[in-house]
């Protein structure tokens, strides 16, 4: 499972930055750029980053749950309870390091997106079941996540790609 860790947190980044106000708006905060960040800084001075990262998941959390549902479903911002602990740690711990090298523009995080993908997909608009729960804490997973959520930005789309307890 730890192999999943760095993956995911690359992944999240980089929904989490076009899913801003200034890119694609799916959510209406921008704590992932150069204002947001120097806001932060004030702030949280020890880990601006990671308080970005973290209050810009949490909003994409609270919209991915309000258009797929939290009962019996996985997705990108809601993993199941061990493996998201060791993500929101990881994420934490390393921010200084890891999220700090990553960049944080449009064209790196479409960038990053499309190597996660490793294939260009087409996808419907809204939510799309992906697989089943344990596909969600899996390579193979990761990689699916990352092909919707590609495309969406991609074509312009909102796609809210999740895994349930049976196939749909």
């Amino acid at each position: 499972m730890n192999d999943l860790i760095d993956p995911l947190i690359q992944l999240r980044l980089a929904v989490a930055v076009l899913g801003q106000r200034d890119h694609a708006a799916w959510w209406d905060c921008q704590f992932l750029d150069a204002a947001g960040l120097e806001s932060l800084d004030y702030n949280f001075p020890k880990a601006p980053l990671a308080a970005g990262f973290t209050a810009t998941c949490l909003a994409a959390k609270r919209l991915h749950d309000e258009r797929i549902g939290r009962t019996g479903v996985t997705h990108l911002f809601r993993l199941e309870p061990d493996l998201e602990m060791l993500v929101q740690r990881s994420a934490t711990k390393q921010a200084g390091k890891m999220l700090a090298g990553l960049s944080l523009d449009r064209e790196a995080s479409l960038s990053e997106l499309a190597r996660l993908a490793g294939e260009e997909i087409d996808s419907p608009e809204g939510p799309v079941q992906i697989g089943i729960l344990e596909d969600a804490s899996t390579q193979r997973g990761i990689t699916a996540l990352a092909r919707h959520y590609h495309a969406g930005f991609r074509l312009g789309l909102r796609i809210y790609p999740y895994f349930a307890s049976r196939r749909a």
